[in-house]
């Protein structure tokens, strides 16, 4: 599907530089044809007059971001900033200072939740917090400045697992969300803005549902999604309802899960499916590269409770399908999650069927893999094989009783665990102490 297809009819190519510079409008271009569209509006700054040169500037960051979000893409990510920056400088006015100001949050924000950045994360909380202490915000800019705090607030709590924090960052989500939709009924503007906030929210609820196996969190989640998806018009906002109905999937996969109830399960992976099939890899390489990796995690979970191989081989399809986007941009911080659910993949379909040949098989494709990886260039590639490797040794040991192989298990998750620490993968980290613990408790 073309989504830009009548992108031209609507807008027309005679209006302003700036018509593609809004959150609804942009949805329709795939990423190539919104780099081009890009090119022009960085040309726009300098064809500007000193007035108007913060405005283009603050619309050239709007779409850097959107193209570094759908990408990964490092350099248009710090041109982003950069353009934001210079329109905070060259603004005339407050409104466009305070957008500028915000736009540089909001790419700092981005930096965190793309390449797992602490320093970005801390760097978007004091843009906001300086913002609110020397600007006089208007609705629109207040319900903006809320949703990012309230994701900041969201980020640590999942990656603290702290409860407490939970409570407050779905406090701070549903203050934003409650005044977003005010603004919706009395003005009609900011549907995508109201939509985003409820994705943010559901997605938090999700990673703590999943976290603390609460299904009542998954299923308000799914309810919230579902709601979100019906009252979008999935061919005007593709990858608003695309993310939104991929979350919900997720959300669904996970309530199947601990109640392992394969029909719930399969309906999760069949959002999963029509959220792919909605939005090609062509619009938004991340977004389709995400929603493969978690296609490939639930139909592994499927497989384990259909007992059947062949969904073994579909989830490694679908997350060979996810890492091609990721391997662009390797420094992106959920690449070597996907790495790993693979290697686990590969890995339990040789343990089900319990043999040492299936093993075998197993090793030998992760020393290929290994042979034509360079550590000092990949650390964590590198690093994901040796714990899928000691994955193969351990469940080789627990077959065959062969201490040697105990033990090579435990040097490779050693040496797997100092590359993690070192990056700061703090969750894979404590994948590896977790089985380093229990090779412990076996011996």
């Amino acid at each position: 599907m073309q989504f830009e297809r009548d992108l031209w009819r609507r807008f027309g190519r005679n209006t302003r530089g700036n018509a593609l510079a809004h959150a609804e409008r942009i949805e329709l271009l795939d990423t190539a044809a919104l780099k081009g569209e890009t090119a022009q509006a960085g040309l726009a700054v300098h064809q500007a007059t000193d007035r108007q040169r913060s405005v283009r500037l603050l619309e050239y960051a709007f779409m850097l971001r959107e193209i570094a979000r759908r990408t990964g893409d490092v350099a248009c990510l710090a041109n982003a900033g950069r353009a934001a920056e210079r329109a905070v400088k060259l603004a005339v006015d407050d409104p466009t200072r305070i957008a500028a100001r915000l736009e540089l949050a909001q790419c700092s924000l981005l930096g965190a939740d793309l390449f797992g950045d602490s320093l970005a994360a801390e760097a978007a909380h004091s843009r906001l917090t300086t913002l609110e202490a020397e600007e006089r915000l208007g609705v629109d800019d207040r319900i903006v400045a809320m949703g990012l705090k309230a994701r900041l607030l969201a980020r640590n709590a999942l990656t603290d697992n702290d409860l407490n924090a939970a409570v407050e960052a779905a406090g701070a989500f549903d203050e934003a969300v409650e005044l977003s939709d005010e603004r919706l009924r009395t003005s009609g503007d900011g549907r995508i803005l109201a939509a985003n906030l409820r994705l943010h929210r559901a997605d938090m609820l999700v990673g703590f549902g999943v976290q603390l196996k609460e299904a009542t969190l998954l299923r308000q989640a799914e309810t919230d999604l579902a709601q979100v998806s019906a009252q979008i018009d999935r061919d005007r906002l593709p990858i608003t309802w695309a993310r939104a109905e991929a979350l919900r999937g997720a959300a669904l996969a996970a309530c199947g899960a601990l109640d392992a109830d394969e029909d719930e399960i399969s309906r999760g992976a069949t959002a999963l499916s029509v959220s792919m099939g909605h939005l090609p890899l062509a619009h938004s390489a991340l977004d389709t590269a995400r929603t493969s990796h978690a296609l490939g995690v639930v139909l592994m979970t499927l497989g384990e409770i259909c007992d059947d191989d062949r969904l073994f081989d579909e989830a490694i399809t679908a997350f060979d399908r996810a890492l091609e986007p990721f391997e662009a941009n390797p420094e992106i911080a959920q690449r070597p999650v996907c790495a790993y659910d693979r290697a686990i993949a590969i890995t339990r379909r040789a343990e089900r069927h319990g043999d040492t040949v299936s093993l075998d098989y197993a090793e030998r494709a992760f020393k290929a893999e290994l042979s034509g990886l360079e550590p000092s260039l990949d650390p964590v590639a590198w690093a994901v094989v040796q714990v899928a490797l000691a994955r193969v040794y351990s469940a080789r040991a627990a077959l065959t009783g062969d201490e040697g192989q105990r033990s090579r298990a435990t040097l490779a998750l050693a040496t797997a665990l100092d590359v993690f620490t070192e990056r700061g993968l703090r969750s894979l980290a404590e994948v590896v102490m977790s089985s380093l613990e229990q090779l412990k408790t076996r011996a």
